[in-house]
């Protein structure tokens, strides 16, 4: 099994990749509806606590498999760490199936169109695959009940882990943090 970093580093050059071939006005739409999940997740499932609301109503609805996911924390953790990670994979997944997002203009020519691609391909990497590694540290790797991730962290792995985005903004900025990016990228696409 590989470290987490050399997954990581790989799943952020391959956004990369993906940005140098779709043009960055389609990224700028991934970017804005990624942005939205980091909100949706952090402060309405989180911070309102709609994931243990969800749990207990599902516990009490069908006790039988759900009243372990309430009381064990190991489980609770794989499930709630995967609702999360399942929650940005198919925001992501919305987000590149269609023209829904698209930002108007003309791309410019030559190397400066390329470097953008890349960048906001990168962008959305670091946004997308950092914010699935949070979640997965936050909850301290609960993978690890399912067979898929053992060990320490390696240096390279901390100093990395240390430079995702929800690690970098205090909690206290995070929301205004976000709305301030949605609210940019919103403006942006409407203004052209």
């Amino acid at each position: 099994m590989q470290p987490i970093e050399v997954l990581w580093i790989t799943l952020f050059l391959m956004f990369g990749a993906i940005g140098l071939v779709r043009g960055f006005l389609r990224e700028l739409g991934v970017t804005t509806t990624v942005f939205v999940a980091m909100y949706i997740i952090s402060q309405w499932f989180e911070k309102r606590a709609v994931m243990d609301m969800m749990l207990g109503k599902a516990a009490q609805v069908a006790p039988a498999p759900f009243s372990a996911l309430v009381t064990e924390d190991p489980k609770r953790a794989l499930v709630r760490c995967a609702f999360y990670i399942l929650f940005m994979a198919f925001m992501v997944f919305i987000s590149y199936h269609g023209e829904t997002l698209t930002f108007g203009g003309t791309p410019p020519k030559g190397l400066a169109g390329v470097l953008l691609n890349l960048m906001v391909g990168l962008l959305n990497g670091y946004l997308i695959v950092g914010t699935i590694w949070y979640y997965l540290d936050k909850y301290d790797y609960p993978t690890q009940l399912l067979g898929l991730y053992q060990g320490e962290l390696s240096p390279l792995a901390q100093t990395l882990r240390s430079l995702l985005l929800f690690n970098l903004i205090p909690p206290n900025l995070i929301e205004p943090v976000l709305i301030f990016f949605i609210l940019f990228l919103i403006t942006m696409r409407v203004i052209r």
